[in-house]
């Protein structure tokens, strides 16, 4: 039996209440891990913002240019 069968004969088990409050934890480990994904692009942006600002990426087109 896998684990998430486990869980899910188990949470079967839980009263209302319980579910909820499983729920709201996961649901906020959920909105964590969205944070984390927010802040990595936020992160890119920047990094290809300042490749434009310093001309690495014109040039990274021009090389994708010159294969075509």
């Amino acid at each position: 039996m896998s684990i998430v069968a486990e869980l899910a004969a188990q949470i079967q088990q839980l009263s209302p209440a319980e579910k909820r409050e499983l729920l709201q934890l996961l649901l906020t480990d959920s909105d964590e891990a969205e944070q984390d994904a927010d802040e990595a692009w936020r992160a890119e942006i920047v990094r290809r913002v300042k490749a434009i600002r310093n001309g690495e990426a014109a040039i990274r087109a021009l090389k994708e240019d010159w294969r075509e």
